[in-house]
């Protein structure tokens, strides 16, 4: 059912409807399975129910195409005055832009104010403001529409702001003009939220020095706001950026302690321990602090996720289903997807469903493969034996998830990690028996007493410098990462259809058959593009969208790229190298560009050469000879 869910809102998204035509095409055939299921009790369910899921997607999906009061304004960039709530902390960009999300509940007109009841992204160019979630602001601002680079391989920039909620952004010259009105117009929950982060983030704030106060953040209340360029990239390099976001990771790592605790501590009371089931008790006392987790972690879309995960996992040990985890696993994607439709275009809910479906498929049958050998170990010194079971199975899950994510990281990141398996059996039990715990800790024990608090922060903060120094040595390999080619959908498929039938190939007839196909399309692929990028016979010039300055790639005969400027924003952070024109030489399978050319050193030609020269070795650089 659930996958019925997914691909109807696959199908709504592709088409959306309004209006009349959503009431007919999806409203009135979801009433009418309805009443046939119960008037026609010798019909084939299950057919009319993942029917009825079907449509029940595509339904709910169209709450995310709802019409916006700002959305005209934006599209002829106009400027306005908006009233509204500050949704989330500051986001300093290049030391000067603030960047934060409003809850935008007013447009002041001459005569009156028109309500509103959306969701912009607000970006203040100087003197940034010193305001708070909750700060209710008025301000003039110039609104505009959300905008793609528009080059094949490009990031859907406007599809991810859509998903996010946000209807257009608001660009303020200038934030002395904002006007503060008052505080607390957060709605409830959100305001709840808000009053617990806000003395954590404080005090994170006065206690650790800048970086680690990032971290902290992004660790413990899932804010991302101050993780810098610069700070991530040694988590990209070595695929640990999941280790930042509060994902089931997180969450499981915090469930998985909680509940081992809760469960020796129960043990010591025999009472108890002959009375009920201790693993069931141990299962439902874990929730509460699983969901305490989630709370304090701000209760974000990604976090909502990870926990429904959990929760539905610790659901099955107390109906003693554990061992149906892919029911359980299809119960928590169906709920979080009837919550949060648009949940299934994000990059998290990707690449968290699909690392949880490698674990489950390929980690056990691995396992069982490596406890064989260690079983004559177990009896004679269980100690090790545990320990070493730990860490291979550490090694395992790494793997199993890196392998099964690979054409999907590859497709959204352009990047291979050759030590993320060793990266994660070095950092994750750091940051799940150290870091984490301790962090908590001290946020649990701030409304009592500082001390404590600062003790247990100061404690984390050493296994933080600790944590850093392991994260560091595996980026700074000089092997630590491969930049990649984008994979198609087609060759995503591929992919996969080679593991199905692979992992198959001895059960099935079909199956056999099946990885033959995939290996003759593979081969077919691979040829084609190799034919095509290296063996060209025509010149080719294409001109790249990077904005405002230029960039073009010459492809000559016989398979030389030459790439003539880079594009480019003076005094930007943004690198449009990086993310606007590597995405589309990866996306058209090339790796290597072999002349740069500068035509004159301006910002809008010359920045995004910088990243093309360290990720795609050119042999050559021509420039005019002038000097910046």
């Amino acid at each position: 059912m659930a996958v019925w869910f997914a691909a109807g809102i696959l199908a709504g998204h592709e088409i959306p409807l309004h209006g009349p035509f959503l009431i007919a095409a999806l409203f009135f055939p979801i009433a009418a399975l309805l009443i046939a299921l119960l008037l026609f009790p010798g019909l084939r369910r299950g057919y009319i129910l993942l029917s009825i899921f079907f449509l029940a997607g595509a339904f709910l999906i169209q709450g995310n195409f709802s019409p916006s009061g700002l959305a005209l304004l934006a599209s002829q960039e106009k400027k306005a005055v908006i009233e509204g709530t500050v949704l989330d902390p500051i986001k300093l960009i290049d030391n000067r832009i603030a960047r934060f999300t409003l809850y935008a509940q007013g447009l002041c007109l001459p005569a009156k104010t028109m309500p509103l009841n959306e969701t912009i992204a607000v970006s203040v160019y100087r003197h940034s403001p010193q305001l708070r979630p909750g700060d209710r602001i008025r301000f003039p601002a110039r609104l505009r529409p959300f905008r793609n680079f528009n080059n094949p391989g490009s990031y859907d920039y406007k599809r991810a702001m859509q998903v996010k909620g946000l209807s257009c952004a608001a660009g303020v010259s200038d934030g002395a003009r904002m006007q503060r009105l008052g505080t607390g117009g957060l709605p409830f929950f959100r305001g709840l939220v808000e009053s617990i982060q806000g003395p954590i983030r404080e005090f994170f704030h006065n206690r650790l020095r800048p970086r680690n106060d990032a971290l902290f953040r992004a660790l413990i209340l899932g804010e991302r706001q101050g993780i810098t360029p610069d700070l991530r990239d040694p988590f990209n390099r070595t695929g640990l950026g999941h280790l930042l976001a509060v994902s089931g990771l997180h969450i499981g790592l915090v469930a998985g302690v909680v509940f081992f605790l809760f469960k020796w501590i129960l043990l010591r009371f025999y009472n108890v321990a002959l009375r009920m089931d201790v693993r069931k008790l141990a299962a439902l006392l874990t929730c509460l602090p699983v969901a305490g987790y989630a709370l304090i972690a701000g209760f974000h879309i990604s976090t909502q996720r990870a926990m429904i995960m959990v929760l539905a996992f610790l659901a099955s040990l107390m109906t003693e289903r554990e061992r149906d985890v892919w029911s359980t696993l299809s119960l928590a994607g169906l709920v979080i997807l009837i919550f949060d439709p648009g949940a299934l275009f994000t990059i998290s809910f990707q690449l968290s469903f699909m690392a949880v479906i490698g674990i489950l498929w390929l980690a056990p049958p691995i396992m069982d493969r490596i406890r064989r050998p260690m079983d004559p170990l177990a009896e004679e010194r269980p100690g090790r034996s545990k320990l070493l079971e730990y860490f291979a199975g550490l090694a395992v899950v790494s793997a199993a998830a890196a392998f099964f994510l690979l054409p999907v990281t590859c497709y959204y990141f352009h990047r291979i990690p050759l030590v993320c398996i060793p990266a994660n059996m070095t950092t994750v039990p750091i940051l799940g028996l150290w870091l984490i715990p301790m962090g908590l800790l001290s946020a649990a024990a701030l409304p009592f007493s500082t001390g404590a608090a600062g003790f247990f922060l100061q404690i984390a903060a050493w296994g933080l410098d600790i944590w850093m120094a392991v994260i560091r040595f595996w980026a700074d390999l000089p092997w630590s990462s491969i930049w990649m080619v984008t994979p198609n959908v087609f060759e995503i498929i591929l992919f996969y259809l080679l593991i199905i039938t692979a992992f198959f190939f001895k059960r099935s007839r079909w199956a056999k058959m099946g990885l033959v196909l995939a290996v003759v399309l593979s081969l077919t692929d691979v040829t084609y593009w190799v034919c095509k990028v290296r063996f060209n016979r025509d010149l080719q010039v294409t001109f790249l969208d990077v904005g405002k300055g230029n960039a073009a790639l010459v492809s000559f005969p016989g398979g030389r790229k030459m790439l003539i400027d880079g594009g480019g924003f003076a005094g930007s952070s943004f690198d449009v190298g990086q993310m606007v024109v590597a995405p589309y030489l990866w996306h058209s399978k090339i790796l290597r560009v072999h002349c740069l050319v500068l035509s004159h050193p301006q910002a809008d030609h010359m920045n995004g050469l910088r990243f093309i020269a360290k990720a795609f070795h050119p042999d050559e650089f021509w420039h005019n000879g002038d000097l910046v």
